[in-house]
């Protein structure tokens, strides 16, 4: 096998769209994770109801300089059958009611006339609660009639601004629906105006559909109403008399998107108040949401922005590359300091965001301090919204410092897609690195990004990346502490040989798009590479799939997983490493037997008689190690879809030559530990499956201990123990 990588052979399939055509193609891709309507809209929530009391005039006056595309009306009844906007049942909130009738407790709107709530002031109460935002004009608002706050709405704007009604406890108001397309009609807003109706009752629903068919109706949700509930199922069953749905923000994952998007139903989530948020519900493809901030919501939809957080990657002593994504063309600009506040001096790189890489991008920080937190913030020009992050540089070379690091992978395989509660339980721990041991996507399997797998274009394959983007946790990990990403098959296919499979040009430059990856390992499409952290550890990262012969190919001498210039570096790595310890980052498992009987994927053969793993090739790995007395080599790994922690004896005299740590999944399929393949004497000290789960390590070497450990999604430890450093 040649030692050069085939990535670039004339017979391969060669990524070189132009970036038009990449534009259009991410535009048409299959994902159901972008709006379906032209514009997301801007609902504003009881109007700008952050800066003025909640459903009077003067809140709806602001929402509309503020470019909001819809005011809100909250409808209540009164006693007199009159419909007013006012969000609660009662009047004791947001008016005066008790002090002007105090005997009349609860005050509940049906039990008041008109003219009864007209002597109340709705606006004093806004400046006692918010005095930051305190008015003396809100002094004697009032509540107005929703024939005021059509009539204001529409001379303010002249019909550019839409009306977002909904009905309130339509069961406590008899007739509330009739009386309001009533009123809509005399305006002439059912067959000329821009109108949404919305209620959490489907009764009151069905029955606007009735009246009004002409118009949409969006149906409200609360986390209880869909707790337990399938949401393809509900949101099928409900398209016969919506035509969207309201879900509050807690409840938005991409199955919910992807269910309401595949029934031709808009989706406009409540109450999305700061642009963090907003930027995390439009990175789901959300098609508009209720906000208290319209402006910020405006703002941030008229200016380039970073969509799906930042990262900081292949972290030295000196150096780092940090990666963004804007949501369109621009300049991302990053500001780099050792002060979290920026006041200190700070390092300025703009990099162009365009379409080829799908608007991410990555710039290299040199010259950076050994052993230093370094703060960074980026922000896509000449857009105001910022995204920020940190990471710390290793130490110097010589020196040997305690380390902290987790590992895991397997992320959004077999229906598992996020959230992922794992990722958060990493950031926990304050670690200084995160390796990301490859199945960093599921591109060959089905999710609302790629429905319709395997992920066969470029743009399919970015989609994979953005989907497990909107995941907070990760964002939070990514953004909290510097990753090495490697490579599995699921990167790209199923347990693929890169020299042989036709879809690597595409997955290859979709994982360098979205992991900030070194050009040391970008090069040549080599992906491997060494780092260290001081003298306390080397991260020696292998690249197990661009180099590998067909898995059904018998295994022998010529077969090989890292081709001969890989494995020679990996011998010299090992040979000459000087740290504590030695991690060698392996996407594929040692003695655990992969893939499938006739094409075996990792290194072990598996059954007897099945001779189709790259045994032959780790055996001179294995047998490089115990010839040249090298101590602490550790593989670490996922890919299995369950835990596992090996200790190896090859030469059988009793003493661990090195040892094998296995985590996983994040979120995937999970596995149970079975038969370990004997070759290279393995001893299992633990082994555990049928959970989510990632591992996490510490390097203490003033001590001589590496402690390692299998936590839960939840942060619970399942598994320690520590090994002396010899």
């Amino acid at each position: 096998m040649s030692s050069a990588l085939v990535l670039s052979s004339p017979s391969m399939l060669q990524v070189s769209a132009s970036p038009k055509a990449l534009a259009a193609a991410a535009a048409e891709n299959q994902s159901s994770l972008k709006p379906i309507v032209g514009n997301v809209s801007v609902v504003a929530h009881r109007g700008a109801s952050a800066y003025a009391p909640e459903h009077t005039l003067e809140a709806y006056r602001q929402a509309i300089q503020m470019k909001a595309d819809y005011v809100e009306f909250d409808l209540q009844m009164t006693k007199d059958g009159r419909l007013v906007v006012l969000h609660d049942e009662t009047l004791n909130r947001t008016t005066n009611a008790q002090q002007v009738y105090p005997d009349r407790s609860p005050w509940a709107v049906k039990d008041f006339t008109l003219e009864e709530i007209r002597r109340l002031d709705a606006g004093s109460w806004f400046n006692e609660a918010y005095p930051e935002a305190a008015d003396k004009h809100y002094a004697g608002l009032l509540v107005p009639t929703l024939e005021e706050a059509i009539e204001f709405v529409k001379q303010a704007q002249k019909g550019k601004v839409g009306l977002y009604i909904e009905t309130k406890a339509p069961d406590v108001y008899p007739g509330m629906e009739e009386k309001l397309i009533a009123a809509l009609s005399r305006y002439d807003l059912i067959d000329n105006g821009d109108v949404i109706l919305q209620s959490f009752s489907e009764e009151s629903l069905r029955k606007l559909k009735t009246l009004a068919p002409e118009l949409p109706r969006v149906q409200l949700y609360s986390a209880a109403m869909l707790k337990d509930k399938d949401v393809y199922a509900e949101f099928k069953r409900i398209s016969e008399y919506a035509t969207g749905v309201g879900p509050t923000k807690s409840v938005l994952v991409p199955k919910l998107i992807d269910a309401a998007h595949r029934n031709g139903l808009i989706v406009h989530p409540y109450t999305v108040n700061t642009q963090d948020e907003m930027v995390s519900l439009l990175s789901l493809g959300v098609d508009g949401m209720f906000t208290n901030n319209s402006d910020l919501m405006a703002e941030l939809l008229k200016k380039p922005y970073i969509s799906h957080g930042t990262a900081s990657g292949d972290v030295t002593d000196s150096s780092a590359v940090l990666w963004a994504r804007a949501n369109k063309e621009s300049d991302i600009q990053f500001e780099i300091s050792k002060d979290p506040s920026f006041t200190a001096p700070t390092v300025r790189k703009n990099e162009r965001a365009a379409a080829e890489r799908d608007y991410t991008v990555q710039v290299k920080v040199d010259g950076l301090s050994a052993d230093t937190t370094y703060y960074y913030r980026a922000k896509a020009l000449p857009g105001q919204y910022t995204v920020s992050g940190s990471f710390h540089t290793a130490p110097k070379k010589g020196s040997q410092k305690p380390l902290t690091f987790v590992w895991g992978g397997d992320t959004g395989g077999q229906g598992e897609i996020p959230p992922f509660k794992a990722f958060q339980a990493m950031a926990a721990l304050n670690p200084d690195f995160f390796l990301f041991s490859g199945d960093t996507i599921y591109a060959d399997n089905q999710t609302p990004s790629v429905p319709n797998p395997p992920s066969d274009s470029v743009p399919d394959f970015w989609a994979k990346y953005k989907e497990n983007r909107t995941d907070a946790g990760l964002r939070s990990l990514l953004q909290k502490t510097s990753t090495y990403a490697i490579w599995d098959d699921h990167e790209v296919i199923n347990d693929f040989s890169g020299p042989f499979e036709p879809l690597t040009p595409f997955g290859l430059q979709a994982f360098k798009d979205y992991w900030p990856v070194s050009a040391e390992r970008s090069s040549m499409d080599k992906l491997y590479h060494a780092y260290s952290w001081g003298n306390t550890m080397d991260l020696i990262i292998l690249n197990n799939r661009g180099y590998r012969a067909p898995n059904a190919a018998p295994d022998g001498p010529d077969k090989t997983m890292l081709g001969e210039e890989q494995l020679n570096w990996l011998f010299d790595q090992l040979e000459h490493s000087d740290a504590a310890v030695k991690l060698v980052a392996t996407s594929v498992p040692i003695s655990i037997p992969t893939g499938k009987a006739g094409a075996r994927d990792g290194w072990a053969n598996g059954e007897a008689g099945d001779l189709t793993g790259f045994e032959t090739e780790f055996r001179k790995i294995s047998d490089f190690i115990v010839q040249k007395e090298i101590k602490n080599v550790v593989f670490v790994t996922t890919d299995t879809h369950f835990a596992e922690v090996i200790q190896y004896d090859p030469s059988g005299d009793g003493i661990a030559d090195y040892r094998e740590l296995v985590s996983g999944p994040i979120g995937a399929g999970r596995g149970m530990p079975g038969k370990l393949d004997p070759t290279f004497g393995p001893e299992r000290l633990y082994a555990e499956g049928g959970f989510f789960n990632f591992g996490a390590c510490r390097i203490d070497p003033e001590h001589k201990k590496f402690t390692v450990e299998i936590r839960d999604e939840s942060g619970k430890v399942h598994f320690s123990q520590t090994f002396p450093l010899e």
